[in-house]
């Protein structure tokens, strides 16, 4: 039989020892926890801070994946409650979008509504923004904007007012504007009558009815129509238009140049709400017909919700509380758009028990 020297033991035994530490080591890890989806939905007004409070948030609390996506804020709403596209948090221009189009909107199979309460978490006004390549820009101000925008050469862009608030906000605009300056026809030369069929108005006592058709088609080129706020910026900023109405804390983010309105046109002042209440929009649409979304002007002021059929509801709480209340606060802050402190809410006792300390009773109503 064969001898094998103590040397040649040693050595086979470090070959064996490394073989096991290669085998070890090259063995694939085992598969960590998935992370935990939160899927936000904003108005596209509020894209630009989401994303930066998402990528925060994910990078202070690690096991999360927070997915979010801009739309006009009805469309925002559409997505649960009528699109089965169920989403985590929800925020939108117009709070008031919330129990209109939710609380009586029955959640399918589960019994109840999709919610009974919003969070108004932040304000803002409406400016008119432009680029030096505007048409005009040499001369356009304060005093004269409405003239200007009204000119036939002249080209403005609004968001859809089927889906988006800036849309509907920004056809009361120019009816507020034309009864703050007195001129008659501003709206129909700057707006109503470049559509076919045209965007008419109706004057009562007390206030102006802005109808807007089944269908939006621009004719003549002057208007032009885009889904929601973060798809006119690409217009204005190749010079295919010359003028947008755009909310004051997008226009400094996407540093643009922008004329302030007087504070009775901007809707960003509640000490003008009856002022606003002026310019009410009515939509020919059977289907807004039957939830009762003809908007009346008004201040304007976001609102947070978590649907009843949000998939990880939990995770929204925590998500939601990080924005209103922690980092998420503060980046909003240096984005110009601030997150109030408190927030306010309808219903105390639906809010959830995780954010019932930042908010309290809402006293400015729906």
């Amino acid at each position: 039989m064969r001898q094998i020297n103590k040397s040649s033991l040693a050595a086979l035994a470090a070959v064996a020892v490394l073989c096991a530490a290669a085998y070890i080591y090259f063995q694939p890890l085992a598969p960590g926890p998935e992370p935990i989806r939160v899927k936000v939905f904003c108005a596209g007004s509020l894209l630009y801070p989401m994303n930066q409070v998402a990528e925060a948030f994910m990078e202070d609390n690690p096991g999360y994946e927070v997915e979010v996506e801009g739309h006009g804020s009805i469309q925002v709403i559409r997505h649960p409650t009528e699109l089965d596209d169920p989403v985590d948090v929800l925020l939108v221009a117009d709070y008031s979008l919330i129990p209109v189009m939710m609380y009586d909107a029955p959640l399918p199979g589960e019994g109840g509504n999709f919610t009974d309460w919003y969070i108004r978490f932040a304000g803002n006004e409406i400016v008119l923004a432009y680029t030096d390549d505007s048409l005009y820009s040499d001369e356009v101000n304060a005093t004269n904007w409405h003239e200007v925008v009204a000119r036939p050469d002249v080209r403005i862009a609004f968001s859809n007012p089927i889906i988006d608030a800036l849309g509907y906000r920004g056809l009361q605009i120019m009816q507020l504007a034309e009864n703050y300056y007195g001129v008659s026809t501003l709206f129909e030369d700057g707006v109503g009558s470049h559509f076919d069929p045209a965007i008419e108005t109706v004057d009562t006592v007390d206030r102006t009815y802005i109808f807007v058709p089944e269908q939006l088609k621009p004719e003549g080129g002057k208007v032009s129509v885009r889904a929601s706020s973060i798809q006119i910026m690409p217009l204005l900023e190749s010079g295919s238009v010359d003028y947008t109405f755009l909310y004051l804390s997008n226009a400094k983010q996407y540093e643009v140049r922008y004329i302030e309105l007087p504070p009775e046109i901007n809707m960003g002042d509640p000490e003008h709400d009856a002022y606003y209440a002026k310019a009410y929009l009515r939509f020919q649409h059977a289907r807004f017909q039957s939830i009762g979304l003809d908007r009346e002007g008004k201040t304007i002021y976001y609102g947070l919700n978590i649907p009843g059929n949000a998939p990880e509801p939990e995770a929204a709480e925590v998500f939601a509380e990080y924005l209103l209340g922690g980092e998420g606060r503060e980046i909003f802050r240096e984005l110009s758009h601030p997150v109030f402190e408190p927030c306010y809410t309808d219903n105390l006792d639906g809010v959830p028990d995780r954010l019932k300390h930042l908010v309290t009773l809402d006293e400015y109503g729906r």
